[in-house]
């Protein structure tokens, strides 16, 4: 019996670090729940909600399913799709060679470089949208050094975003989310075992080819990963198309919507459609 107490006092440590983790575990969900899963939850319930003559709510999926049919919510949904997809490809090609470089190659400053590579994740897109404006607006900064040159008219300058605002608003999300693929890239490439180059390399393999065959297909989950949060960011991303003015996407429409109209249950539908969007493709991205 008294050969017993010294284990039991042994265990009551590991028993207290085991009720510790889980009461730190608890008050994690406890605040995800407050204040994460609640709230989308009451913004959830207002896309399929349908209030009577009488005052009460009832379930309905027309809201949801008519965001599909409304030609304006439609096409916003279309086009925030477009700037996802043409924002993550141009990600794509500027991480990637990055990556590679920053990982396969040794040169002066190369720490300094990987170090300002990832810079633009310090700053929201929109604030480099803010700075573009000022530079590329009618009176941004080129058009007054123009002007003061004779170049252009001041009461007629040149509107260098007028007919590319699309563009504008994919290359400077681009240029912003970019370093989240390249984190993604870098460490799958630091993943890639170098003995596999180099046999290829010994059977006279070329250097596209290597990476083509062996590199490309080791990295791809880890690009993967890393692309599906630059598309879902980029796919719910405000405030660049509004420095841009750049209204027909869908959380330009859901920002007027509840702003304007907040007793409305379009936009509520319109956020249900692009939660759902978004857990599928973070789906895709996480177990395919």
């Amino acid at each position: 019996m008294h050969a017993e107490l010294p284990q039991l006092a042994a265990k009551s440590p590991f028993r207290w670090s085991v009720a510790k983790h889980y009461a730190l575990l608890a008050a994690c969900l406890l605040i995800l729940a407050c204040f994460l899963i609640w709230p989308i939850g009451l913004l959830l319930a207002e896309g399929f909600k349908d209030i009577q003559e009488d005052g009460t709510s009832t379930f309905t999926t027309s809201h949801v399913l008519g965001v599909f049919a409304d030609p304006i919510l439609r096409s916003s949904l279309i086009n925030s799709m477009i700037v996802a997809v043409l924002v993550t490809a141009l990600s794509l090609l500027l991480a990637v060679p990055l990556a590679v470089v920053a990982t396969r190659y040794e040169f002066p400053g190369k720490s300094i470089f990987a170090a300002l590579l990832l810079v633009p994740l310090i700053l929201p897109p929109f604030v480099g949208a803010i700075g573009l404006r000022h530079l590329l607006g009618r009176f941004g900064a080129i058009n007054s050094f123009f002007a003061e040159l004779g170049i252009v008219d001041p009461a007629n300058p040149i509107d260098f975003l007028g007919g590319s605002r699309l563009w504008g608003v994919v290359i400077m999300e681009a240029l912003h989310l970019y370093p989240i693929i390249y984190l993604n890239a870098t460490a799958s490439l630091a993943n890639v075992d170098p003995a596999m180059e180099q046999a290829a390399d010994n059977l006279g393999a070329s250097r596209w080819t290597r990476f083509r065959r062996i590199t490309w297909p080791l990295i791809l989950p880890g690009v993967f990963a890393g692309s599906t949060i630059v598309f879902i960011w980029s796919f719910t991303e405000l405030g660049t198309p509004l420095m841009f003015d750049y209204y027909e996407v869908a959380p330009v429409q859901i920002f007027w919507g509840i702003t304007e109209m907040a007793s409305s249950p379009r936009p509520y539908a319109l956020v249900v459609v692009m939660l759902i969007t978004a857990l599928v493709i973070y789906s895709l991205g996480r177990f395919a």
